[in-house]
């Protein structure tokens, strides 16, 4: 898998320009417009914040811009097929009946505990990141959940 500079890619303001066109109709020439339009599309609740006229969040809520681009980044690594690991916890988590956003957010948990690592050890672990999507492949979502908490 090619090793990306993906978060300096996405930031709070590209994404407001995605919403602007997205609006007009435009359609941007942009390498993760059609990601980051389905990341927008899948949490309208944001498009306060896209269109500046809400800047405080209730508690308890994912920071927007950090939410959006976890969707943008799961929805690639779907698209682009480069990871397997990634489509067997897709297949198995959509044989359950999840719908593609549940199955998202939890490929996008699984993300944000690596990230810990990541900052932590300044590594990413490829190896164990495909483990633990293998594992938790196979966990219901009450299960998978509980051991996302676990960390």
């Amino acid at each position: 898998m090619e090793k990306k500079q993906f978060f300096s890619n996405t930031h709070p303001q590209l994404f407001k320009e995605v919403w602007q066109a997205l609006k007009k109709g435009k359609k941007k020439n942009h390498p993760y417009w059609n990601y980051m339009v389905k990341s927008i599309e899948a949490h309208k609740e944001f498009i306060p914040f896209l269109e500046g006229k809400q800047k405080t969040l209730p508690l308890a809520s994912p920071e927007p811009f950090l939410h959006l681009t976890l969707h943008t980044v799961v929805e690639e690594l779907l698209d682009k097929n480069e990871l397997s690991e990634v489509g067997y916890f897709y297949t198995i988590q959509k044989k359950r009946g999840l719908s593609h956003h549940e199955i998202v957010h939890m490929l996008g948990a699984i993300l944000t505990t690596q990230l810990f690592t990541i900052f932590k050890e300044q590594k990413f672990d490829l190896g164990l990141y495909k483990q633990i999507l293998k594992e938790y492949a196979h966990y219901p979502p009450e299960i998978f959940w509980e051991k996302i908490e676990e960390g």
